[in-house]
């Protein structure tokens, strides 16, 4: 029996990630009746159906799924094995999707993008920022990266790194509020976050201090570290939301004592099927990058009391 061509495994893998016919065929320059008679070719060739309409979009049925993720990577080891010429520029280039919590994907994911694109440029990434749980197998989704204890359902997952917490302030606010030891906090204004309660802390610095109750309250990680920067007080940041901050001299830790938070961002992909070869390589790099991480000081991890 004949194999499928090649165009219609790539209308089938346009079709499967754009979820359209319309727009695969825009993106493969084909009509749109081509890109439905090739698979409606591959249905007949496989013997089960491929897409199911759901409102405006073609979404894959189980068995499509199945095939989606063996034709993306035979797809992907035949563009290795047959790269552009040098100069030449691939209207299709591969592509890969990523979903990120919101908070690591503004700060220390976002500034490490552009490391990744130039060492494989022939790579596309779409990056899906949102706190909710995907369905990668629905959406498409190659890996995710959580903020959380781990072992979700249908996902297999691995530890990039753990998180802290540690008070985070401008150098001029540490300066002007002369903040040396915890117990000086008493002159400075808390910002607080209502998932980074300040009592962990307190407790691991010694300090028998109720949690605050005045002060700006913000419920956004990166946009709390905004307000320390602006002067606007002292916040219990997450370290590697703050790293570049801090290496920067733009913010500074008063205190040497960080509590480990009870969430680590963990690097996630579905159960059932290995990521693609082009998502191994994001995978792959992610882990070194982070495993390559400093803390951003020399600071004291503190087990607080739960």
């Amino acid at each position: 029996m004949s194999l499928p061509s090649l165009q219609t495994l790539r209308a089938f893998e346009a079709a499967a990630r754009l979820k359209s016919y319309s727009k695969a065929a825009e993106e493969l320059s084909l009509t749109h009746g081509a890109v439905s008679h090739r698979i409606r070719e591959l249905e007949q060739r496989v013997g089960v159906t491929l897409f199911k309409r759901a409102g405006n979009t073609m979404q894959l049925t189980p068995d499509g799924q199945q095939l989606e993720t063996q034709v993306r990577q035979g797809l992907s080891i035949l563009e290795q094995a047959f790269p552009p010429p040098k100069g030449a520029h691939s209207k299709a280039q591969r592509h890969i999707i990523i979903t990120a919590v919101p908070s690591l994907a503004s700060t220390w994911l976002f500034s490490r993008l552009s490391d990744f694109r130039a060492e494989h440029p022939e790579i596309d990434i779409e990056l899906r920022v949102t706190e909710a749980l995907n369905d990668y197998r629905k959406e498409g989704i190659d890996l995710g990266i959580r903020l959380g204890a781990g072992g979700w359902p249908g996902l297999h997952s691995t530890k990039l790194f753990d998180e802290a917490l540690t008070p985070v302030c401008s150098p001029d606010y540490r300066d002007k509020h002369k903040l040396i030891e915890p117990a000086d906090l008493k002159r400075a204004m808390l910002l607080r976050n209502p998932w980074t309660p300040w009592t962990r802390w307190f407790q691991a610095a010694n300090l028998d201090w109720p949690e605050p109750n005045t002060g700006p309250k913000i419920d956004d990680s990166p946009l709390l570290l905004k307000a320390a920067l602006a002067g606007q007080g002292i916040a219990l940041g997450r370290q590697w939301l703050a790293i570049d901050e801090i290496r920067a001299g733009r913010l500074v830790t008063p205190f040497d004592i960080a509590v480990r938070d009870s969430f680590a961002y963990w690097l996630c992909w579905p159960t059932g099927r290995p990521p693609s070869p082009d998502a191994q390589r994001f995978a792959t790099w992610l882990q070194a990058r982070a495993a390559a991480e400093e803390p951003p000081c020399p600071i004291k991890i503190a087990e607080a009391a739960e």
